[in-house]
C-alpha cells in the first residue's frame, strides 16, 4: 500500500481487553451475529490446517446472513513486508473486517493485514498457546522466521470469539504452552518490581501484579487435570479454566501493564532462540520456547530446586525444558552468546551489574 507504514515502537496506552469476548462451544457455527457487528465484507485468514478446522464453519454462518467471506491462506511467518506484499497485490481490497483464524502466527499476521486496510479484526484461535488473539500487539519476523521486533497496532481487537469445540480438540503441547506463557507473566513482573526506583503506575503494578499471582496459582493447580482432559476432547471446567487464564488472563495483565514490564529474561529468552537458533526455533511455539525461559527466570532467582522442579513438569507434559532438550547447541560460545544477548535488554540493564553473576548462574540450569 502506497505511503503505508507500520507503527514504530511501544504503545504505552492502557489497554484492558479486547472490544468484545465470548467462549461458547460451536461459536463459530453462529459467528455471523458477531462479525456482522463490524463490517459485511470479511477477509478470512488462514493456514491450510485452520481452513480444514474452521473455514466451513464460519462461511456457513456468514452465508445464512448473506455474507459472502474473502479467503486469504498464509502459511509464512508473520511478516510485515509479506503483508504488504499481499496487500499491494488486493488481498485487502474491498474487506471491512478481518477475521484472523489460526495460532499465533496467522493472528498476529491478521493484525498486520488489518492495521494496513484500516479495519477492525476478530480473532478466532484455534489453540490457546498464547494471548495473542486478545491483545493488539505482534512478534514481528523474516521471512525465514527471525525475529525483527514487536508491533504495537493502532487498533485494539474487536472482538474474540473462542470456539470450545475446536480449542478441546488441540494438542496438548499447545495448551500447556499457553498457560506456561501466561504463568511467565507473574516471574517476570515480580523481577521487574524488585528493580530499583521503577514504580511505573503503582495502582496498575498492583493490579497486574495480582491478577498474575493468581494466574500463576490457578494454572499450577490446574493445568495436570486439564491436559489430562483434553484426551476425552470435551470441555470441563477445568480445560476452560486453564484456556480462560491463558489467552485472557495473560492478555489481561499485558495491556494493564501498558505492553511493558511484564516481559523479563522467560520472553527474553524466546526471542534470544528466535534470533540465533532460528531454523530449529522455528519449530516452537512462543509458548513452548518461553516455558524453557521461565525455568531460567526461576533459576535467576535463585529458586534452583523449584526451576529444576518445573523442568521435570515440563519434561512430563511432552515440552522441551534445556537447550539439550530443544536440540539446540549449548557449547561456551552459544552461553555467551546468551549472556551477551540477555544483557543487552533493557530489564537486564536496569538490574544492574549485580545481576551478571546471578544470570551465569541461571544459565547453566538450562544450557545443559
Amino acid at each position: 500500500m502506497k505511503g503505508y507504514e507500520f507503527p514504530i515502537g511501544p504503545d504505552m496506552a492502557f489497554k484492558f481487553g479486547c472490544g468484545r469476548f465470548r467462549m461458547e462451544e460451536h461459536l463459530l457455527e453462529r459467528c455471523a451475529e458477531e462479525v456482522l457487528r463490524f463490517g459485511r465484507h470479511p477477509l478470512f485468514v488462514c493456514n491450510d490446517t485452520t481452513y480444514g478446522l474452521a473455514y466451513e464453519k464460519v462461511a456457513a454462518s456468514l452465508r445464512s446472513a448473506g455474507v459472502e467471506p474473502k479467503v486469504l491462506k498464509y502459511n509464512g511467518f508473520c511478516c510485515r513486508e509479506a503483508a504488504l506484499e499481499l496487500a499491494q497485490a488486493g488481498a485487502v481490497d474491498g474487506i471491512d473486517v478481518v477475521l484472523g483464524c489460526g495460532g499465533g502466527v496467522v493472528i498476529d499476521f491478521s493484525k498486520c493485514l488489518a492495521d494496513i486496510a484500516g479495519a477492525p479484526i476478530v480473532t478466532m484461535p484455534t489453540s490457546s498457546a498464547t494471548c495473542c488473539a486478545f491483545t493488539p500487539i505482534a512478534p514481528c519476523y523474516t521471512r525465514e522466521g527471525r525475529y525483527v521486533s514487536t508491533t504495537f497496532f493502532r487498533r485494539e481487537i474487536a472482538a474474540a470469539l473462542l470456539d470450545l469445540t475446536i480449542l478441546s480438540q488441540q494438542p496438548s503441547r499447545l495448551l500447556v504452552a499457553g498457560a506456561c506463557d501466561a504463568m511467565a507473566k507473574k516471574i517476570e513482573i515480580e523481577f521487574w518490581n524488585s528493580l530499583p526506583g521503577n514504580v511505573g503506575n503503582p495502582v496498575a503494578v498492583g493490579i497486574a501484579s495480582l491478577i498474575s499471582d493468581y494466574i500463576y496459582d490457578d494454572l499450577d493447580r490446574k493445568l495436570d487435570t486439564a491436559v489430562a482432559d483434553l484426551r476425552g476432547g470435551e470441555p470441563t471446567q477445568t480445560l476452560k479454566d486453564v484456556i480462560f487464564s491463558s489467552i485472557v488472563g495473560a492478555g489481561v495483565v499485558s495491556g494493564i501493564s501498558g505492553g511493558a514490564r511484564q516481559t523479563a529474561l522467560a520472553h527474553g529468552f524466546y526471542f534470544f532462540a528466535r534470533s540465533r537458533y532460528t531454523e530449529k526455533a522455528v519449530r516452537y511455539t512462543h509458548g513452548e520456547l518461553v516455558a524453557v525461559g521461565l525455568v531460567l527466570q526461576l533459576a535467576y532467582y535463585g529458586r534452583i530446586p523449584d526451576a529444576e522442579r518445573f523442568a521435570a513438569r515440563l519434561r512430563g507434559w511432552g515440552l522441551a525444558a534445556s537447550m539439550g532438550d530443544l536440540g539446540f547447541s549449548f557449547g561456551e560460545e552459544d552461553a555467551e552468546a546468551c549472556m551477551e544477548y540477555l544483557c543487552g535488554m533493557d530489564e537486564m540493564k536496569a538490574a544492574g551489574a549485580n545481576a551478571v553473576p546471578k544470570l551465569r548462574e541461571a544459565l547453566s540450569v538450562v544450557f545443559a
